[in-house]
């Protein structure tokens, strides 16, 4: 038996993704006023709205670094994922991961530009038995994005994914910082 989806109100979607959407540049006056010309058209469901605004922006780049859409794509995609749990009844693993992926493209982007090497960690939210076994490990952000351990089909945190990757520099054995070489 499928759990019946929650409907937000406007008043609800500024609230739970005014900050995502208010950063990209939507005032909660716009979201209002917005809201009202779209539902005009046929289309009544908040719900509906919400997930037409992600998509809206997840297909902006005009003027965007790539750094900046990783970004914001990851912002979206996890608040995609919130969105989908709290309010769908949903898994929210799939939008989480879409988010990470973001997260190490942004972080092979930043590793080309570094003087050192930088490793990608996991960090387990201490809910998941999957990632507790791997807990620490590290990768080169290109090996990690290949890889992508977190918020997949072995996830065990019936809430969803609240693991995370963090990019840090790589150490050697006495705790110093280390350098790429000329042919890194």
């Amino acid at each position: 038996m499928e759990s019946k989806k929650k409907q937000i109100t406007i008043a609800g979607i500024i609230t739970f993704a005014g900050g995502v959407l208010n950063k990209l540049g939507y005032t909660n006056e716009y979201i209002e006023s917005h809201y009202n010309e779209w539902a005009v058209e046929g289309r009544k469901s908040p719900n509906d709205y919400l997930w037409y605004l992600f998509n809206r922006e997840l297909n902006n780049v005009e003027g965007l670094t790539i750094e900046q859409l990783y970004n914001k794509n990851s912002a979206i995609y996890y608040t995609m994922g919130h969105f989908v749990m709290k309010y769908e009844n949903g898994d929210r693993n799939h939008y989480t991961r879409l988010a990470f992926e973001a997260d190490l493209n942004r972080y092979v982007e930043e590793s080309k530009d570094s003087d050192y090497q930088l490793e990608v960690v996991m960090v387990h939210g201490n809910n998941c038995e999957h990632i507790r076994a791997l807990d620490g490990q590290t990768r080169t952000p290109q090996e990690m994005l290949a890889w992508q351990p977190l918020a997949s089909r072995e996830c065990t945190n019936p809430t969803g994914c609240n693991c995370c990757y963090s990019l840090v520099p790589k150490r050697d054995t006495n705790g110093r910082l280390v350098r790429k070489s000329s042919k890194d």
